[in-house]
């Protein structure tokens, strides 16, 4: 095992490039020294872009209700970069089975490199995965030691989202530098770990975006939303911290598992665990998998863009909420273990890709041609949304399925259907589509849990436990 490193280097004895700019020659300190703000995390990737233009590209997609730009970190190959628009189209063209024929499909699967997105920092008080994706991008280009870097950027394009929650972070920044004395105390008893409320978790309005993805109530989740289904990719991960005193998780993910999602999606989750596993067992993490966190709800950063075939899982490091902590058994947990940790569970996300394109590719184009499949001959083929009621709800219920890839029509006459009469302009949402999936997982009177996991919770519950 790879003994504990220092705040100087995430990859132990790494061989870097001296052209790329580290965040200390930027910020004037090391990986995991300082909780990064909000506006050094921008101003980070910005000399990165500068300096590396043909490698990475910034995108700004929202501005918090603060005023704080959201941005995403597009880096790939050369080459990859030269023909971003081209690649972008193929999965928008892969999304869509009604247009593409299977022969049409495989072309596309031979060449096209596989997108994955990384979210980091959608809780401004979950700190560490905001500076392991500085790290991570500073590695991806500087690196020239690690064999994984040059197959991830060939055979993928890597979209990181650095922070998610600019206000709450910030919000976090301030009360623990506030609080913070000469040293840093890993006393949980000292005023820097004293978070009152309503602390950083959520953004300016204290909404929870963790909670939003398909309801889209906020800019930041809304401007999220929008890019993530712009590009599309094959596996998503929102980087998360969990309570100090546990150790890291990655998927697979616990039960109950939503009946409307592929076995294919829950399978695929174990060649990220596996490979992640790898690594921390090199270094000798500990980690834990299936226990917490299930995949059952559709709103979740983890959950939502699983519906629309990726490989979507949440990551969870024990937080240090600030630069150190006791952990209850005494040990003294680093802010920089907590970003290590997350950096080597981002680059095992990319490294799975990489190696796994092609059947990802399959796998994501063969989750949207058996949406329709299913839509065409499972007992629900529609849903009819009556405007007999509350219309205007049901205009903004139509929206909002709409803005997220669902095909909504309108009725021109008043019909009848299943005994029952309906009138003109009632909605109509055919289910021979690949939102299929979202639609049945948000307008079924009922989601089903797994039968063996509900009498386990009954067995539970009567034992008080």
């Amino acid at each position: 095992a790879v003994p504990v490193h220092s705040a100087t280097t995430l990859w132990p004895g790494g061989d870097y490039d001296p052209q790329i700019p580290t965040l200390k020659q930027v910020l004037a300190y090391e990986s995991g020294e300082r909780i990064s703000w909000s506006h050094d995390v921008r101003r980070y990737f910005d000399v990165l872009a500068a300096a590396e233009p043909e490698r990475v590209a910034v995108h700004e997609y929202a501005q918090s209700w603060e005023g704080r730009r959201l941005f995403y970190v597009v880096i790939s190959s050369p080459e990859n970069m030269r023909r971003i628009k081209e690649i972008r189209g193929a999965m928008a063209r892969l999304a869509d089975p009604k247009a593409m024929d299977a022969s049409a499909a495989r072309q596309l699967i031979d060449t096209l490199p596989a997108t994955t997105w990384l979210a980091y920092g959608v809780h401004g008080n979950e700190i560490s995965s905001t500076d392991a994706a500085i790290y991570t991008a500073y590695h991806l280009l500087a690196s020239r030691d690690d064999e994984r870097v040059a197959d991830i950027l060939d055979n993928s394009v890597v979209i990181l989202n650095p922070m998610q929650n600019p206000d709450g972070r910030d919000r976090f920044i301030h009360r623990f530098e506030t609080a913070l004395g000469l040293e840093a105390s890993a006393d949980r008893r000292s005023a820097e770990h004293n978070e009152p409320w309503p602390s950083g978790r959520t953004n300016h309005y204290l909404f929870d975006l963790n909670r939003d993805w398909f309801i889209r109530t906020q800019p930041e989740t809304r401007g999220h939303a929008d890019a993530v289904r712009q590009w599309k990719p094959v596996a998503f991960v929102d980087l998360h911290e969990m309570g100090s005193d546990r150790t890291y998780y990655f998927a697979p993910e616990a039960v109950p598992f939503n009946p409307h999602l592929t076995s294919t999606q829950r399978t695929s989750l174990e060649l990220f665990g596996r490979t992640n596993a790898g690594w921390f067992d090199r270094f000798g993490i500990d980690y834990f998998t299936r226990e917490i966190y299930d995949a059952f709800y559709p709103g979740y950063g983890a959950s939502w863009p699983a519906y629309f075939g990726s490989i979507a899982m949440t990551y969870e490091q024990a937080s240090a909420r600030g630069l150190k902590v006791r952990q209850y058994d005494g040990n003294v947990m680093t802010y920089a273990e907590t970003v290590r940790n997350h950096f080597l569970t981002s680059m095992g996300t990319l490294e799975t890709v990489a190696e796994n394109r092609r059947q990802l590719l399959e796998s994501f184009h063969a989750y949207q041609r058996s949406a329709v499949d299913e839509g065409q001959r499972e007992d629900i083929r529609a849903y009819v949304l009556s405007t007999d009621r509350d219309y205007d709800g049901l205009e903004r219920l139509g929206a909002l399925l709409a803005v997220q890839g669902a095909e909504v029509g309108r009725a021109t006459e008043d019909f009848a259907a299943c005994g029952r009469d309906f009138a003109a302009d009632s909605l109509v949402i055919n289910l021979d589509q690949p939102a299929k999936r979202l639609l049945r997982t948000l307008l079924d009177r009922h989601v089903a849990m797994e039968a063996d996991f509900v009498a386990e919770q009954e067995r539970r519950r009567d034992k008080n436990l």
